[in-house]
């Protein structure tokens, strides 16, 4: 039988059977897999038309909104092909009403006024510049990031001569709280270009397909304002591994519209500089992490000696202070996050505020108030790096985690580990 055929006894049977709204669904699905969309989604709402759900359920189409009304209908039909029991169907139509609502310019809800079309109030533009001279350490990391992301954007002919354009993306991963996220801000402030921070709240949505298109949407206010770095963390919340879902899931949905993007399918990312930012690598897609996406998958370690006393220094700046050893601190403070020692000096200042209430004298923050703090306060990284000591042994056929291998063996943090 040839796709025709099924098509006209399809047809025919929704004509015998009018109530029939599984039936019609699956004709949908043909319809679509014809290539006949619009037809598709006639279909959908005839579903809803015949009372399959009650109609005030759905929105009113108007003129100006038609089309997002009658994508909203298909999403709607998704929910009513599960509850049908639909067999075999359901997955085409989920990867269809993805398709559809993600390339939709305007999806309107059925609860409330229509979402924004834009999302430039959701991509802000940082406050403060920095460069690499703010962070401190992390030297090699910082060496990486200029090779493949700063020289191309600052040299585009010497670059241009070798087939090389400015653009393309880095993804950072390591432990919470060591600097990933100002390192995409003094990549940003490097290149001296706009800093946008695509944040996953401003992405997220419960309503089917309102993910994929304001991540879309995310893009091309990226893409408008290029030449920029555009920033996504906690990119595995957008990207969490095909492998660990159901088929044709929600969240499969979202990584595809990622690659997408990344592969600029339909669109030019020339100029677009994209940073990712992840605390769980081994839960990112893999597909994201191939050259042409993702150029460089680099690890952000915990900061050393050097670079917590910088980190001290910077969190101690403008406090009143008194005798605080900032390099002893700093050797005492193994595997500490930054994010770890800022918490020390805050707990510090807390104490002597406490004191400075009860007396009518000025009370600077000292070695004393440090040493409290201290007795409390642990490297929140060592958690992090047990579970990624797992993965570089057993999960490492393809080499992705010999950077952090060779930081795991050294012997310092052997001891360090086995603590």
């Amino acid at each position: 039988m040839t796709g025709d055929d099924r098509l006209e006894g399809l047809r025919a049977a929704v004509e015998l059977s009018p109530d029939n709204h599984a039936l019609r669904l699956v004709l949908a699905e043909s319809l679509r897999e014809a290539g006949e969309t619009a037809a598709a989604l006639t279909e959908f709402e005839r579903v809803l038309d015949a009372g399959a759900l009650p109609r005030d359920e759905a929105v009113e189409v108007g003129t100006a909104a038609a089309h997002a009304g009658r994508l909203q209908f298909a999403a709607r039909c998704l929910d009513l092909a599960r509850n049908a029991g639909v067999v075999g169907g359901t997955a085409g139509l989920e990867d269809l009403l993805t398709t559809l609502l993600a390339d939709s310019g305007a999806v309107q809800r059925a609860d409330g006024p229509e979402p924004d079309t834009h999302v430039a109030r959701r991509v802000s533009v940082a406050e403060e510049a920095c460069t690499f001279a703010d962070v401190g350490g992390l030297d090699d990391v910082k060496r990486a990031i200029h090779r493949t992301i700063v020289l191309p954007y600052q040299r585009p002919d010497l670059f241009e001569q070798y087939g090389r354009r400015a653009g393309g993306g880095v993804l950072l991963f390591g432990p919470p709280g060591c600097g990933k996220t100002l390192l995409a801000r003094a990549t940003a402030g490097e290149c001296g270009a706009p800093f946008l921070n695509l944040r996953i709240e401003d992405v997220l949505d419960p309503y089917f397909g309102v993910s994929e298109q304001r991540l879309h949407l995310g893009f091309d206010e990226a893409r408008a304002a290029a030449p920029c770095v555009l920033f996504l963390d906690e990119i595995d919340t957008l990207a969490f591994a095909r492998r660990h879902q159901r088929s044709a899931g929600v969240g499969r949905a979202m990584v595809d519209q990622l690659l997408q993007e990344l592969d600029a399918i339909g669109a030019n990312n020339d100029g677009l500089l994209v940073l990712g930012a992840t605390n769980v690598p081994w839960d990112v897609d893999d597909a994201l992490q191939r050259p042409g996406r993702f150029d460089r998958v680099i690890f952000v370690p915990p900061p050393d000696a050097e670079a917590r006393r910088r980190i001290l220094d910077i969190a101690l700046r403008e406090r009143p202070t008194a005798g605080i050893d900032v390099d002893a601190l700093a050797e005492r403070t193994p595997m500490f996050s930054g994010a770890d020692l800022c918490a020390v000096v805050e707990r510090a200042v807390d104490a002597a505020i406490d004191e400075a209430l009860t007396s009518a004298d000025e009370v600077p923050v000292s070695q004393r108030h440090v040493d409290a703090a201290m007795r409390t306060a642990r490297a929140t990284t060592l958690e992090w790096l047990r579970t990624a000591r797992n993965y570089t042994e057993f999960a490492n056929e393809s080499g992705r985690y010999d950077e952090v291998r060779a930081y795991l063996d050294q012997r310092e943090m052997r001891k360090l580990l086995r603590r």
